[in-house]
């Protein structure tokens, strides 16, 4: 068995560093364990698991939440959002930066995605800040780090995964992270607030907005309040699982994007038709100026709905045929540790190192910390928790605690150098931006490295840390929210 334990552990790093795909090297490493050290049916045991996953009610939630986010980014809701957004927090000291904060956090409590998140809010916002003369390195680390609360803040789907591998309720989780995700906004909202007026240049001072064109925004925020109204809603009510409720929001977000794209042509045409008299005046004369051809128009709105509906469903199946791969993988990575005792006899090393769950769970966080810069932040999930687990029970740590602590330091593998996947999202999408500006501008291209995002994301983590320390030392940051709503377990 510790020949077993041994090889597990050295394939396993060996598979990382080289760079093998997460859902590869665990799928790989299953199979060597299973035949080297196991007389198991093993293709047996690998047809049973990814039946099981595949079929599993909680995880279709997965690839629901993500196509609901593709539409929302793809229709025009989170760039409406950001504007309705940086009208009424643009005054405080910081700018437009709070922006991103605050837009990734509502954004969040609608796709679930924390790629989602920061490739909406960073394609709406980056232009406006580079003409504005703001730190670059700060604003990209606003949006990284932003963008980590689509996995904490509900409905998220690292807690989904994270509910499904310890087997815990997905309601109470996505209770416990609430009030932590609107916390760790806030004190990064805070952050930035100190880092401005410590630093003035970093952020010029923003004019303010009239209270008309404030309120006028508002109504771009309809659309986004309805469908997190609806998915959250549905849940903490106990009216619908997570997963029908990743199905209402979907077909609402379907919906709205449909009636935004052509409501206003279809609109158009309606009036024009019932309009025997012929009258220029009000809606009908601002319609008719806007679509002088409303058959033509609402035509082209049918194939903007068609290409958009396209492009958002590939990248739904991309993103969660990759994400359901690596925990078919898991799952059989983690039949094979039960099955040769591994995951047995290292619960029984954590227990025998006779840690309180205060003293267990500082030292899993320097230990996630330490992993988050080299291993991709799904991979660390996925291949530590269903070990741990036991452990966790055995030495009296609360699951769901310990999955809102868990799910921040996954955040923060999202964001940390040089591994942290979010990182390159921001840098891509930076690249992007940079040479459609210059190819606008007729000016030779501006070159940023990976670097800048590297430091700019270095005070955000900073905050993780800080929160972390917080829900350590108060737990009921995590658990009074679920209590209250479904009773103290």
């Amino acid at each position: 068995k510790q020949m077993a334990i041994t090889s597990a552990f050295l394939m396993m790093g060996g598979f990382f560093l080289i760079g093998v795909y997460v859902a590869g090297a665990l799928g790989v490493l299953s199979l060597i364990l299973m035949y080297a050290f196991s007389d198991a049916p093993l293709w047996n045991i690998m047809g049973n698991k990814a039946w099981e996953t595949n079929t599993n009610f909680i995880l279709i939630a997965v690839p629901l939440f993500l196509l609901m986010g593709e539409l929302m980014l793809r229709s025009g809701m989170g760039e409406r959002m950001y504007g309705a957004v940086s009208r009424w927090i643009s005054f405080l000291p910081g700018g437009l930066i709070h922006t991103n904060i605050a837009s990734c956090a509502i954004f969040a409590a609608c796709s679930g995605s924390s790629v989602a998140t920061s490739a909406t809010i960073s394609r709406v916002s980056l232009p406006t800040f580079r003409s504005r003369g703001y730190s670059e390195r700060l604003v990209i680390g606003s949006l990284a780090a932003g963008g980590t609360l689509g996995i904490l803040i509900p409905p998220s789907i690292g807690l989904i995964v994270y509910g499904v591998l310890v087997e815990e309720s997905i309601g109470r989780l996505y209770l416990a992270g609430f009030i932590p995700g609107i916390l760790l906004a806030a004190m990064m909202m805070l952050m930035i607030i100190g880092a401005s007026i410590l630093f003035p240049s970093i952020a010029p001072r923003e004019p303010g907005s009239s209270w008309r064109l404030k309120l006028i925004g508002l109504f771009s925020m309809i659309p986004v309040v309805i469908i997190i109204l609806v998915v959250l809603g549905s849940i903490y009510a106990g009216w619908a699982t997570p997963t029908e409720a990743a199905a209402f929001g979907v077909t609402g977000a379907l919906v709205l994007a449909l009636v935004n794209n052509s409501g206003p042509a279809l609109m158009a045409g309606l009036l024009k038709k019932m309009n025997s008299s012929g009258s220029t005046t009000g809606l009908m004369a601002n319609l008719q100026e806007r679509y002088p051809d409303s058959e033509g128009a609402l035509r082209q709105s049918m194939t903007i709905n068609f290409e958009m509906i396209k492009d958002s469903v590939l990248s739904t199946v991309r993103t969660s045929s990759m994400i359901m791969l690596i925990v078919v993988s898991a799952f059989t990575l983690s039949f094979a540790f039960a099955r040769l005792g591994i995951s047995h006899d290292i619960s029984q090393w954590i227990i025998g190192m006779d840690l309180s769950s205060t003293q267990l769970v500082i030292v899993l966080v320097i230990f996630y910390l330490l992993l988050g810069t080299f291993m991709e932040s799904f991979a660390m999930l996925v291949t530590t928790v269903p070990i741990l687990a036991p452990a966790l029970v055995a030495t009296g740590v609360d699951l769901v605690w310990f999955g809102i602590i868990m799910v921040i330091l996954v955040e923060a593998a999202l964001i940390s150098p040089p591994e942290g996947i979010n990182l390159y999202v921001l840098h891509g999408v930076r690249r992007d931006v940079q040479s459609e500006m210059a190819e606008a501008a007729g000016a030779a291209e501006e070159v940023g490295t990976i670097t800048d995002v590297y430091i700019g994301v270095l005070p955000f983590m900073g905050v993780m840390a800080a929160v972390i320390v917080l829900l350590i030392a108060f737990p009921d940051i995590a658990l009074w929210l679920p209590d209250q709503v479904k009773g103290s377990r």
